[in-house]
């Protein structure tokens, strides 16, 4: 198996590497340029973990947090890196397409506009949005990397 890194700024992944022992695969944490996991010397996917659709609103509707969403994908667009992923953790969510009628009482960004900026970040940046449950993210993030990574 091939040596995956994980960054040193990644909170909430200990489950993650839970995972990652489980299973044998190897990881290193250390600061990365991009997103939160990579395999080593591999820039072809990179994948950006959101805690879920209020983080991912705050990054992605916020201004000065697009912004450095936009500068971080392009950072990784520069390495070499050709599948920029948000792997964001959600139970409740299943498709993408259900996030129109995501609300959350913490913001007020309704479900249809982050799906619409969503979409045009897909379509101007490339990037794409999956939804995975807590309890899968170890197993999703291996399956992400070794399989856009071929």
């Amino acid at each position: 198996m091939n040596l995956i890194i994980c960054d040193t700024r990644e909170k909430g992944n200990k489950k993650i590497l839970e995972y990652f022992d489980k299973v044998g695969q190897d990881y290193i944490i250390s600061k990365l340029d991009a997103g939160d996991y990579m395999l080593f010397k591999d820039y072809t996917t990179i994948i950006d973990k959101k805690d879920g659709l209020l983080e991912l609103s705050h990054n992605l509707c916020n201004s000065l947090e697009h912004a450095r969403i936009k500068r971080e994908i392009e950072r990784a667009k520069n390495l070499g890196c050709e599948n920029f992923i948000f792997l964001i953790q959600d139970s409740k969510i299943k498709t993408v397409e259900d996030i129109k009628n995501w609300s959350s009482p913490h913001t007020r960004v309704k479900g249809s506009t982050l799906l619409k900026i969503m979409c045009t970040m897909h379509e101007r940046y490339g990037v794409r949005f999956i939804i995975c449950s807590k309890k899968d993210m170890g197993k999703k993030i291996l399956e992400l990397l070794k399989k856009e990574g071929e």
